[in-house]
């Protein structure tokens, strides 16, 4: 229905709410970055809290066990660390997939702000109301 043209950003009112749109999709593309980042951290410090106790526990056993209990509880213990190490890694590429995935759709949503300016309006103020309206009933 509407066709953007080129010249619908020369109007510095247009181009300030497009920006804004753009500078707002920035900042949760970081917020959702930094949520990964941080449940990353949580479940490696929690998988590594974890065998430390499970460690301590053991322990006064140990004291008891013959050599080749010894053995069974040190492979454990290298498992465990492996655990805590394959876990820390996957946070981390969560974190990179959810940052690529981010930035990709940042980008297609700003390709479509630039390209639909009022489409894009129309919504961002529509998920204003709903999110408005959300607010109100808690």
């Amino acid at each position: 229905m509407f066709q953007p043209r080129s010249k619908d950003f020369s109007d510095p009112h247009v181009s300030a709410h497009v920006s804004a749109i753009v500078d707002h999709l920035r900042a949760i593309q970081d917020e959702l970055a930094e949520i990964g980042r941080k449940a990353g951290r949580r479940s490696s410090a929690s998988a590594a809290a974890a065998g430390d106790q499970i460690a301590d526990a053991m322990t006064p056993i140990l004291k008891d066990m013959t050599p080749i209990l010894k053995d069974i509880v040190d492979r454990l213990w290298r498992g465990q660390r492996a655990a805590v190490d394959g876990a820390a890694n996957m946070g981390d590429q969560a974190v990179k997939i959810g940052t690529r995935i981010g930035s990709d759709a940042l980008g297609r949503i700003s390709d479509q702000a630039k390209e639909r300016p009022l489409l894009t309006l129309a919504v961002a103020i529509g998920v204003g109301i709903l999110i408005g309206a959300a607010g109100r009933r808690n």
